[in-house]
């Protein structure tokens, strides 16, 4: 099938990696399953925005989980390959046991949205899309994070309530932990892997990305998102480049 990959989502011409994943999975969900589950992909190479080609191969069904396989394609060559196990989350889902505990924000009113031009002529496509807000004094790209290495924000989609699909987007929506830690340029993700715990209830969500170690020109990034009624709702893991 054939999709379109959205210029209004690019970060300097090229589609943001969470929309991308978004956008592969979203065939891959029927209405026995019509939540993801467990999302891995492979960040191959960068698309074009414009049109490409999804394939989507059912690998097994299931009672209560399936499991696909989908590529993007574009120009002939497999730009996204992922893995993805889909299922039917619950809304009134509860932990059984958690020491999850998300941390604690200054007012969301007072928290400052990222913008979507953070300096001039550089646009960052999807945050016109998600609605990021962080301490105003961690709000700008590359200012140096209160704990190295880690960041922390109220999330939500801008135009509406998020589902469990949009959190694929919102896993990869923060700044770059790399960028507080002095390292300039661009930050390509490698691969990425999403957990979703259960759909959020509606409201802002907290976020929080931590990064373990940068070295020989590649950075983990642990993302726990928590919906407003304090349970963790999405659990990430991805590697990423950086160049100095």
């Amino acid at each position: 099938m054939e999709i379109e990959l959205d210029d209004r989502w690019s970060i300097g011409g090229r589609p943001h990696g969470g929309y991308l994943l978004r956008e592969a999975v979203r065939p891959a969900l029927t209405e026995q399953h019509p939540d993801p589950l467990v999302v891995s992909a492979h960040f191959l190479r960068s698309p074009d925005p414009g049109t490409a080609q999804l394939q989507v191969e059912t690998l097994r069904v299931g009672r209560r989980v399936s499991q696909l396989r989908t590529r993007v394609v574009q120009h002939g060559e497999t730009v996204l390959e992922t893995q993805v196990t889909t299922t039917a989350l619950s809304a009134d889902a509860e932990p059984h046991w958690t020491r999850s505990e998300p941390p604690s924000l200054l007012p969301v009113e007072d928290a400052l949205r990222a913008p979507h031009e953070p300096v001039p002529g550089f646009r960052v496509g999807h945050l016109e899309f998600v609605d990021s807000r962080y301490d105003p004094e961690h709000a700008r790209l590359g200012t140096p994070h209160l704990v190295p290495g880690e960041l922390q924000a109220w999330l939500r989609m801008a135009d509406g309530p998020t589902t469990p699909l949009d959190l694929l987007v919102l896993a990869d929506a923060l700044q770059p932990t790399a960028a507080g830690l002095g390292v300039p340029g661009w930050f390509p993700t490698l691969e990425l892997t999403v957990y979703v715990r259960a759909i959020p209830a509606d409201g802002w969500l907290v976020g929080r990305h931590r990064t373990q170690e940068l070295v020989d020109g590649w950075f983990d990034e642990d993302c726990e998102l928590w919906d407003s009624r304090g349970r963790l709702v999405c659990q990430a893991r991805q590697l990423a480049g950086y160049r100095l």
